[in-house]
Order: structure tokens, then C-alpha cells, then sequence
């Protein structure tokens, strides 16, 4: 086992310094964004937060001179650290501005925003002053397309502990360098977007909206949307603009969001056919069209509207945010939990188990993965079926051609039965506290896949063990569970290591 030492404690929390200072300088965005709309107060909330943490952070990165290179293990405990203070230090601006009961109830929404999980304890959404609704959609930008990654693409690019960070956040490479890998990313994601805020903001000013709230809600919803986030401006979420037209233009974002970032590289080198060919994205959709059919059914025999209309705008769009895990509803959350029925219930926790691609803002198991598995069963019929000294393989496309390993299976396994372990975890809990089998499993898979659905458990009233152990579920479910497995192995050895 590893046994840190005190000068790689000295290495890891000056990279966490870093991570800090970027976050510090990104509330100047909503510090403006008060200013403009004349929120003096809130303004000074972020001028405060924003001081605090950037002063941290310059305290850790001067203070702490190690120039040790970061290895592998030493880059995923950066991550999983970095992403907890995050949520600390991001908690500030909610915390003060009196939307949250307390201080846990302010770290519970950071981490929800930063995750791209958008659950809320939030009260008074309806209400809340620009520059905070801001603040936590743009939590939403900056956690979908990565923290890390960010601070990487402008602060440490070039050096050694870019690869290992880049990694610890659960991404693949789109190019052969990290840094520009990153730098695409949130080229792309910028670009979208501008095209997302102006089709919504001209779709909500044609329906009447004031010209100022339509544009700024459709950053909003844009930002959530794209980064598979469940924060909306209003308590209603899109349920609240009772726009068929919004819900279309949301779904096209969405599916942007939840598309791995390698194959739209792809499409933006102008190889269409990529979009074809990925086996990657071919499970994905057969496994949405799958779960549409079996929420529409549901829905069916629970007989909840009144039209075929009605089933398949609202089935088919919870079926795709669910799986997606964005977590947008066009209905209250408590008519999901009392009039949809069990199966309804188990096939959305489905959908948000298994989520949507590899290196995209969706969370979850992954297509990828799920493609992997079929295929390592296919693998064994077909050796099964065959002579002995037949050497069968199993090939793909996912951006080259590629062929399954026993070490691509290996690694799949472990990262999905994490996964499933993180599911149980929060179900047990859930089911201590009294909730039913239904619920309990909704809940659990919502916030380990990071979708913001809920039934109506997520509140501000819940048991501060059951909002711990949900913090918990966000932040190892958005960061695929090894990178918080390795950080806590990492600090154990360090225990082990005093005690001799």
C-alpha cells in the first residue's frame, strides 16, 4: 500500500489551491450579473465569497512549495478533493444569500449543481435574486464540462499533472493531448451555448415573456439542459413555461449533453458517419427507445391522461431527461411518485442508473459500459459454441475499431458494480427511514446517476444523514466512484502509517 508523506499532502493541496483560485474568479461572473440587475447586496455576498476562496487558494498555492511530479493515484485524490472544496467554497453565495435552511443545505446544492445533478432544498425559488439563479446554473456549466478540466485547459497546461487530472474527472481523450481535449470541450460547449440561449430566449419571447427574463432564463435552461442538470429558474421546472416548443428545444440540447465529446469531435471534423457506425451511441438508443415503451406502458395502465398526445409528450420526455439524467420535468414531482405506478418508478430508476455516453455531461453507468457487457456475453456464447482451438474475438467501432480485452471487460465490471454498491448504499438508507421499496430505489438511482428527478423526498426537511449520504452519492457517482475510492484508500494509508 501507498504511504504519503507529508510532501505529497504538501503537492496535492497546491493543485486543490489552484482549483480554488479559478472557482474564486468564476463568481465574478455572477457578481456582474448582480450589478447589472441593480442586487447591490448580493453583489457584495459574491464579492465576499469570491475573496475567500480565491484567498484560500493563493494561501495554499504559495504556501505549499512541492514541485514533486503527480502521479497517477496522486492526480485522482486532486480530483475527488478539489470537487469536495468546491462544493464548500461554491455553498458560500447560496448560503448568505437566506434560500437555505443551513450551511449543509447550501453544500447539499452546490454539490448538486457542480455534479449536474439538480436536486434542490432551495426555498423561495420562484423568487431568488438574479446573480444567485445564475450562480447555480453556471455551477452546472462549469461541473458538466468539469472543474478540473477547466483549471487544467488555462492553469497547468503542459505539465504532468494535466493527464492524471484529466483522468481523475472521468474522461476519455478526444485528441492525442489532454489540454486540447479540454480546450475543445469548452470551445464547443460555448458555442452551443450562444445557439441554445438565442433559440430559446427569441422561443420564450414569442410566447410573451419580458425581453431581459426570456434571454436570461434561457441561459438558464440552456446551461442545465446541455450539462444534463436538473436546475430550472422556476420551482415548476419546465413544466412552468407550458411550451411544447421549449420542451422540443430543451431535448435537443439535452441529447448534445448527454453525447459523448470524442464522436461530436468527430462530427465537427465533418465525419457524420461517426454518428452511425458508434456502438456506443447505437446502445444508447436502443436502450431510450426500450425505456420509452415501458414508461408508455405504464402510464397506459395506470391510465394518467387523457390522450395518446398527452402518454407520449410526457412519458417520452421523462423517459429521455431520466436517462440523460438532466432531471427536467413538465409535471410536479409528487404526481411522478403517487400516479405513475411501480413500474413507471422502476423503469426511470432504470433509466437514470444507466445513463448516457462516456465523456459527456451525463452521469450513470454509461452506454459504453453497458455495450461492453452485452458483448462479453455474446463473447462467451459464441466460445461456447465453438471448437476448442477457435480463437474468437469480438470487435467495435467507438471512433477507430476496436477489439474487446479481457482488461476493457475487467475495468467496465469494477467501475459498474461501484456503481451498484453506491445504489444499494443509498437505498438501504432510504429504506431505513421508512420509505418504500419504490421510492427508496428512485430516489437512490436519482442521485447516484446524477439526474434530478425525485418523487418528492428531495426537501429541505429530509434527515441530515439521508443529505449527507445523497452529497455523497452525487459527488462518487459524477466522478465514476474511483477517484473518491482511491482518495479515501489514499488518507487510510496515511492513518496506517501514523498508528506504526
Amino acid at each position: 500500500m501507498l504511504k504519503p508523506s507529508r510532501k505529497d499532502l504538501e503537492n496535492i493541496f497546491r493543485y486543490v489551491g489552484i482549483v480554488l483560485i479559478a472557482l474564486g474568479l468564476s463568481m465574478s461572473l455572477p457578481l456582474v450579473v448582480s450589478v447589472v440587475a441593480g442586487e447591490w447586496s448580493g453583489a457584495l455576498r459574491f464579492f465576499l465569497s469570491a475573496c475567500i476562496t480565491a484567498g484560500v487558494g493563493n494561501l495554499l498555492y504559495f504556501t505549499l512549495r512541492s514541485r514533486r511530479r503527480i502521479t497517477w493515484n496522486q492526480g485522482l485524490v486532486i480530483v475527488a478533493l478539489t470537487w469536495f472544496f468546491a462544493m464548500l467554497f461554491a455553498a458560500l453565495p447560496l448560503y448568505l444569500s437566506g434560500h437555505y435552511a443551513s450551511f449543509l443545505d447550501a453544500c447539499f446544492e452546490s454539490m448538486s449543481g457542480l455534479t449536474t445533478t439538480g436536486r434542490t432544498l432551495v426555498h423561495d425559488l420562484d423568487h431568488m435574486a438574479y446573480g444567485v439563479a445564475f450562480w447555480r446554473h453556471f455551477m452546472h456549466f462549469m461541473g458538466g464540462q468539469g472543474i478540473v478540466i477547466l483549471v487544467l485547459t488555462y492553469f497547468v497546461a503542459g505539465t504532468g499533472a494535466a493527464v492524471q487530472m484529466y483522468t481523475g474527472e472521468a474522461r476519455e481523450s478526444i485528441m492525442p493531448n489532454v489540454v486540447e481535449s479540454s480546450r475543445f470541450i469548452w470551445k464547443v460547449s460555448v458555442t452551443y451555448l450562444v445557439a441554445g440561449t438565442l433559440a430559446l430566449g427569441i422561443c420564450l419571447l414569442a410566447e410573451g415573456m419580458a425581453p431581459v427574463r426570456s434571454f436570461f432564463q434561457a441561459c438558464c435552461l440552456f446551461m442545465a439542459g446541455f450539462d444534463t442538470g436538473g436546475f430550472t429558474p422556476q420551482a415548476l421546472s419546465v413544466g412552468y413555461y407550458h411550451s411544447l416548443p421549449v420542451e422540443l428545444i430543451t431535448l435537443v440540447f439535452i441529447f448534445l449533453g448527454m453525447t459523448n465529446f470524442a464522436v461530436q469531435y468527430e462530427v465537427w471534423r465533418g465525419r457524420p458517419g461517426e454518428l452511425v457506425k458508434n456502438m456506443e451511441l447505437r446502445v444508447m438508443f436502443t436502450i431510450m427507445l426500450m425505456l420509452i415503451s415501458l414508461v408508455l406502458a405504464s402510464l397506459v395502465r395506470a391510465d394518467v391522461f387523457a390522450s395518446f398526445g398527452a402518454y407520449l409528450r410526457r412519458g417520452a420526455y421523462h423517459a429521455i431527461s431520466a436517462q440523460s439524467t438532466t432531471g427536467f420535468s413538465t409535471i410536479p414531482s409528487q404526481h411522478i411518485g403517487q400516479r405513475w405506478g411501480d413500474l413507471a418508478l422502476y423503469t426511470i430508476a432504470m433509466a437514470m442508473l444507466l445513463g448516457g455516453c462516456v465523456c459527456s455531461t451525463s452521469g450513470g453507468i454509461k452506454a459504453f459500459r453497458i455495450g461492453i457487457i452485452a458483448k462479453e456475453i455474446r463473447l462467451k456464447m459464441k466460445k461456447s459454441l465453438s471448437p476448442v482451438s477457435a480463437v474468437v474475438v469480438e470487435r467495435f467501432h467507438h471512433i477507430r475499431e476496436l477489439t474487446m480485452t479481457d482488461v476493457m471487460v475487467r475495468t467496465v465490471m469494477h467501475i459498474t458494480i461501484l456503481f451498484v454498491l453506491l445504489f444499494l448504499l443509498g437505498m438501504t438508507v432510504a429504506l431505513l427511514y421508512g420509505y418504500d421499496l419504490s421510492t427508496a430505489m428512485f430516489e437512490s438511482a436519482s442521485a447516484g446517476g446524477n439526474s434530478g428527478l425525485t418523487t418528492g423526498v428531495v426537501d429541505y426537511r429530509m434527515p441530515a444523514l439521508l443529505k449527507v449520504v445523497i452529497i455523497f452519492q452525487m459527488w462518487a457517482g459524477r466522478l465514476e466512484l474511483l477517484a473518491v475510492v482511491v482518495m479515501i484508500a489514499y488518507f487510510l494509508s496515511m492513518l496506517r502509517r501514523g498508528r506504526k
